[in-house]
């Protein structure tokens, strides 16, 4: 199979997805929930850890049992003047403002222990109304930022099971590549320890993007000191969560940002 070859879910594919808990073992199903008019290149990316001999064969298997079917790849979209997030990844970063950093001293109060879901903030932007996807309809897509590919397939799988679809990047190019994609991500779920980029450098750029600026950003990350948490809620967080957490506590967060 050539990296230029495409593939996207069919009805099956989609169905399956959304079943309960289906007929696929959980790790096809995962690459099922990943494809989106992929690549094999794309879903290498993804899923860097998995060998390509056995990537291309889990996909035939998809392919031949119907899941998945062959379309054209599209070309990579141009993104509108000043919105390429290339011209941000390198942008010096604002430091916070004193009222930034008291607002997010003010938010730990909330900060709170649980032995199911780990350690974490209250979601802060929580909507009252349902906000629209930028896709429109009624499919929602979250971006997940994280080197951590174990904890991307149980984040991923999921959303995907929450009935979202999900991308995945880690490497600086990786990442530019997912914030150019049309339509843009309506929630990040992001670590703050990546390869080549630093997380909280990565949030203060989002948060001067004219896109994500308005996007809700949940942080994952395995820090829970206090000048870590502060420093994330005043760069722009909308909530923060340590890891290890119940996948399902960021799902519920997710839905809470989106006014679900």
């Amino acid at each position: 199979m050539a990296d230029e070859i495409a593939y996207a879910k069919t009805a099956t594919g989609k169905a399956e997805v959304a079943a309960k808990p289906g007929k696929l073992p959980i790790g096809l199903k995962t690459l099922l929930g990943l494809v989106e008019n992929s690549t094999v290149a794309q879903l290498r990316g993804k899923l860097p850890q998995v060998e390509l001999d056995k990537l291309n064969a889990a996909l035939d298997r998809l392919f031949v049992d119907g899941y998945i079917e062959i379309v054209p790849a599209a070309a990579p979209a141009t993104p509108a003047a000043g919105l390429d997030f290339a011209q941000f990844i390198n942008r010096p970063v604002k430091e916070p403002t004193i009222q930034q950093i008291q607002k997010a001293e003010a938010t730990l109060s909330g900060f709170r222990p649980s032995k199911k879901a780990g350690y974490y903030v209250h979601i802060i932007n929580r909507s009252d109304k349902r906000i629209a996807p930028h896709g429109g309809g009624n499919q929602y897509t979250v971006l997940i930022i994280d080197a951590d590919q174990g904890n991307v397939l149980v984040v991923a799988r999921a959303l995907m099971l929450a009935k979202f679809e999900t991308r995945a990047a880690a490497r600086q190019d990786e990442i530019v590549e997912q914030l150019n994609k049309q339509p843009p991500a309506d929630v990040i779920a992001m670590d703050m320890v990546l390869p080549d980029v630093i997380g909280l450098e990565l949030l203060g750029r989002l948060r001067e993007h004219p896109i994500y600026k308005s996007v809700p950003i949940i942080v994952m990350a395995a820090k829970v000191e206090h000048d870590d948490v502060v420093a994330a809620l005043a760069y722009g967080a909308s909530g923060y969560m340590t890891k290890p957490f119940k996948p399902e506590t960021l799902v519920d967060g997710i839905s809470a940002t989106l006014g679900l």
